[in-house]
């Protein structure tokens, strides 16, 4: 859980590893596309968002190499 008890976001908090596209045998064949989409998609939303701020509590999966969160309420402030 990246979260702070004081509401900030440390991105850089120490936690397992990530196994969003699995690993050895198993890797997806995929990965390239989605790193490619995101990254697409992530200079897109700088250009459109001033600011991002919390609108409610993040609820996280359990520690276990999925680091998604499953509710993650996010208010967008307009560029």
């Amino acid at each position: 859980d990246p979260a702070i008890d004081d509401g900030t976001f440390d991105p850089f908090q120490p936690s397992k590893m990530h196994f969003g596209f699995g690993g050895g045998a198993h890797h997806c064949l995929g990965h390239f596309v989605a790193r490619t989409d995101m990254a697409c998609a992530l200079r897109v939303m700088l250009r459109r968002i001033r600011r991002i701020d919390w609108a409610g509590t993040p609820d996280y999966l359990p520690d276990s190499g999925n680091t998604s969160p499953l509710h993650m309420p996010l208010r967008l402030i307009p560029a």
